[in-house]
């Protein structure tokens, strides 16, 4: 199993964004095992900078503050107030997949924003 923590923790279908969390994935599968709160310093876990997105789907990225919605996709941008949403594909709420980790670069969460050279990457 392998650990990661980050500042920011967003869960889209459950439209929860959480502080300072660690999320375990599966090395095998590269399923969520599981997350919790980062009280403490664990070891053999990585820090990532920025964001980890939960979600049944793989997360695309919109600059727009509406963006349009994506099948088989969620939709991450963040909205005038400076939080971040997403839109989620309409089949999502009939299918469950596996619940995997996806860490977005090049996220400023001081300032709450993406950017041109944000990316997706699955976490495994």
């Amino acid at each position: 199993m392998k650990k990661f923590a980050s500042h920011r923790l967003y869960i889209p279908h459950l439209d929860l964004f959480l502080k300072n969390h660690v999320v375990e994935v599966a090395e095998v599968k590269g399923e969520v095992v599981g997350y919790y709160p980062f009280t403490e310093e664990i070891p053999y876990t990585e820090w990532l900078n920025g964001i980890i997105v939960l979600s049944y789907y793989k997360p695309i990225i919109s600059l727009d503050s509406v963006p349009n919605s994506a099948d088989n996709s969620v939709v991450l941008y963040v909205g005038q107030d400076k939080k971040i949403r997403s839109v989620i594909p309409h089949e999502a709420n009939m299918t469950f997949h596996t619940l995997k980790a996806y860490y977005v670069t090049m996220f400023n969460v001081s300032e709450m924003s993406f950017s041109s050279d944000s990316r997706i990457l699955e976490l495994v």
